[in-house]
């Protein structure tokens, strides 16, 4: 049989080990509650407030306080408000484009290819978020959390087009002004200008970025 010794060198590589992770252990555990500790009571009953208020097109916040239930009221303001946004987009990107009649022939779309496209492109990046945000809420379940996100995030896509259409109208308020024309004028020579195909793409690369950024959250995973 063989027996096992223990050199003292060993023993005592074994015991400095132990000491270094007690003291790693305890300058994180003091980390932390320092962290807590640093807390002012009016941070504490700003966050406490933030945590139980009403989210609306405010995703982040919501993600950050995920573990607040979500009331049946709150639950029934969000789905109102996700129809009402999906509406609101739907008119926006498919119901505005005008319809020009030739007579003898009909009524057609002037809608382009490319418009078409680009709008496509958008409800696309849309219900790839639900579905991500649907796959998170698979993998970690929380109740009534869909319709929160998906609510804030659509309404936040709404928030954002409508200062991006200010941005725009004031554009053309401007480059109307020197031009001595009005804004309906203005945007009028946007449309029948040159660059439109040029400014027709950028404008979809803004609105693809517009929904990325206020979709974001829903990618996030949900496990704290």
């Amino acid at each position: 049989m063989q027996s096992t010794t223990t050199t003292p060198e060993n023993s005592s590589n074994t015991s400095f080990a132990s000491e270094s992770t007690g003291k790693t252990e305890y300058r994180e555990q003091s980390k932390n509650q320092s962290q807590l500790v640093s807390l002012t009571k009016d941070e504490s009953q700003f966050l406490n407030k933030k945590r139980k208020s009403w989210k609306f097109a405010n995703p982040q916040d919501l993600h950050t306080f995920r573990d607040q239930p979500i009331g049946i009221v709150n639950y029934l303001i969000h789905i109102v408000i996700f129809l009402i946004c999906l509406f609101v987009f739907i008119s926006s990107h498919y119901l505005s484009f005008e319809k020009e009649v030739i007579n003898g022939v009909g009524s057609f779309n002037t809608i382009t290819p490319f418009e078409r496209f680009s709008r496509t492109l958008l409800v696309f990046l849309i219900l790839f978020n639900l579905n991500s945000l649907r796959l998170n809420l698979k993998a970690y379940p929380i109740k009534r959390y869909w319709f929160a996100m998906a609510a804030n995030s659509l309404f936040k896509v709404i928030i954002l087009n409508i200062y991006y259409l200010l941005f725009i109208f004031l554009s053309m308020a401007f480059l109307g002004a020197s031009k001595g024309v009005d804004l309906f004028s203005a945007l009028e020579m946007l449309n029948n200008s040159a660059d439109y195909e040029l400014l027709l793409i950028l404008d979809t690369v803004i609105c693809v970025g517009i929904i990325l950024y206020a979709f974001r959250f829903c990618r996030k995973g949900l496990k704290q």
